[in-house]
């Protein structure tokens, strides 16, 4: 979720990728141990277990010293450049990725633009040549102003994560949810359950869970885009949010 700080979405949380798919990131053990020293240094170990509790015990501290990760602390840039040195084809859309590079319509998504022909966008023609924000967004995370008044004035939100994904990591995603207020109370009040999403045909397909109007999805085997990495679980949440499912 792009509506919190960067500093627990990504830096915090990217750690526990290659805990968790150290064959998939084909990380040395020199690597994983200074990693492990960096996390320990940086105020990351643990930060998850202690703080991302259910109900949470309040606001969520910060790591470090600002919203930004302090200096040698950007450990999820370090995790990326490490892992495309052992595997070029590394997508930080979704981390199983290997060569071959599949071929795309778009050239994307991907760690970086394929060369393939033809593209059928010109994504260089599709993005702004100038930043959006000439002076900068200084606004609050979305978390803590928008999104609450979204889910509180809609009949049903939902937020959907592929678990395989490294731009977006899930731990991050929760811990936004635990650091966040709506319809009178911070986070989810009760722990999300294992294999609680149960797709149609497929079995459990990853976690499902709701509280006071939001859906949290959890998709097991799904990178960033969860309509095209796992279409039945993408058809799924969408059968939902649009009514056609009474339950998650």
């Amino acid at each position: 979720m792009y509506d919190s700080f960067f500093l627990v979405d990504f830096y915090v949380d990217g750690t526990s990728i290659p805990d968790d798919a150290d064959r998939t990131a084909a990380h040395s053990e020199t690597f994983s141990a200074y990693l492990d020293a960096a996390a320990a240094s940086c105020g990351y170990t643990g930060y998850v277990k202690k703080y991302a509790t259910y109900p949470p015990k309040g606001p969520l501290p910060l790591p470090g010293k600002s919203i930004e990760a302090d200096p040698g602390c950007d450990l999820w840039t370090e995790i990326a450049n490490a892992a495309l040195m052992s595997n070029p084809a590394f997508n930080v859309y979704r981390i199983f990725d290997t060569w071959p590079i599949l071929w795309d319509v778009l050239g994307f998504p991907g760690s970086f633009s394929q060369q393939q022909s033809p593209i059928y966008f010109d994504r260089a023609g599709e993005c702004a040549d100038a930043p959006v924000f000439s002076h900068g967004d200084h606004s609050a995370p979305l978390a803590f102003t928008v999104l609450p008044r979204v889910i509180e004035k809609s009949e049903l939100a939902v937020i959907v994560h592929g678990l395989a994904d490294f731009i977006l990591i899930a731990e991050g995603t929760q811990i936004v949810i635990q650091n966040m207020t709506w319809n009178g109370k911070q986070g989810f009040q009760e722990p999300i359950k294992a294999d609680s999403l149960i797709v149609d045909g497929m079995g459990a397909l990853g976690t499902a869970h709701n509280e006071r109007g939001l859906t949290y999805f959890e998709v097991a085997l799904s990178g960033h885009m969860v309509p095209q990495f796992s279409l039945r679980a993408g058809l799924y949440t969408m059968e939902y949010l649009m009514g056609f499912r009474k339950n998650p």
